[in-house]
């Protein structure tokens, strides 16, 4: 079992209700937030993934994690919906909700693990290279208020490929090379 973390990497549908470059300030967690005023909520902002660069032979499963905060006044919640999409924007129907508020910034909330993209299908090294995910907050107590999300990742646990060993047939009695190049500059070579 080996994780691959994949983050934002392109803002595919941006909203101008959702302050600067999204994808960018949800990749690189720290002081950089994504906003959106309260009064502005159910617009929608859709970011792409950066593709996985392991040896993958299989992946058992991959689960979103998403830090955030509400701004002033302190008591507010947020509640923002994150739904899989594939590479064509279309829904996996696996959204979620996670709920924020004025302490949730130090806690990273997980996704569901899903193992399937249809509850039958594993995913596949396409499916999760193509992955999407529309962002939309659908509730805040208090619309003077905003939500900032700070940081967003997908985790992917795969089986690493394994490199078949190159082996040759002894019994030939052949000199085998796959690749490279020889070169003899001294010495003798002798085969009986």
């Amino acid at each position: 079992m080996a994780i691959e973390t994949i983050v934002p990497d392109a803002t595919t549908t941006p909203h101008p209700t959702w302050s600067g470059t999204v994808h960018t300030l949800l990749s690189d967690q720290g002081s950089n937030l994504t906003t959106q005023a309260g009064a502005n909520i159910g617009n929608v902002v859709i970011v792409s993934f950066g593709n996985l660069t392991s040896d993958i032979a299989s992946i058992n499963s991959i689960r979103f994690y998403v830090n955030g905060i509400t701004g002033a006044p302190r008591g507010v919640t947020a509640v923002v919906a994150f739904d899989l999409l594939n590479s064509s924007d279309s829904s996996y129907s696996l959204s979620e909700n996670k709920s924020f508020t004025d302490t949730t910034l130090g806690t990273e909330q997980a996704g569901t693990e899903r193992t399937t993209s249809d509850g039958s299908t594993a995913w596949t090294e396409s499916d999760v290279n193509g992955l999407r995910m529309s962002i939309k907050c659908t509730s805040i107590t208090n619309a003077s208020s905003d939500i900032n999300l700070d940081f967003l990742k997908i985790d992917v646990d795969y089986v690493e490929a394994v490199t078949p060993i190159i082996t040759y047939d002894n019994t030939l009695n052949n000199i085998t090379m796959n690749l490279g190049t020889t070169i003899l500059s001294e010495g003798t070579i002798i085969l009986d």
